[in-house]
């Protein structure tokens, strides 16, 4: 009867979570902490090397991110950010904006991939 007990919560848990992280407020959080990540790398990346240029570093961050996500490399994420013009020492977005739509890029692909959008 315990053991009935523990599974029924954990999957009433479960739901909750889901049902949480499907809600607009929920996908806002994830947002924001996807934003904080993105800024966080950059900004490790800037104080490890403070030399290089800002467009570089996000070069460097989005090939990392690509390199460690199949579904960022099957739908061509480095070349969305280029066509964005963030490796662009010209047209390069300060951090926030490119941290913003990093964000924006991976939550579409990640959309697109699981066949929720198309």
């Amino acid at each position: 009867m315990e053991v009935l007990f523990i599974v029924l919560a954990v999957l009433a848990a479960g739901a909750a979570l889901v049902y949480f992280l499907m809600s607009p407020m929920g996908m806002h959080v994830v947002h924001k902490k996807n934003v904080s990540t993105i800024l966080n790398d950059v900004r490790a990346m800037q104080s490890s090397a403070p030399q290089t240029p800002l467009h570089e570093i996000y070069y460097s961050l989005a090939e990392e991110r690509t390199n460690k996500s199949k579904w960022l490399a099957d739908f061509a994420y480095l070349y969305l950010l280029r066509d964005a013009g963030c490796f662009d020492p010209r047209t390069a977005p300060q951090l926030e904006q490119f941290a913003e739509l990093m964000a924006n890029v991976e939550e579409k692909i990640r959309l697109q991939a699981s066949g929720v959008a198309k």
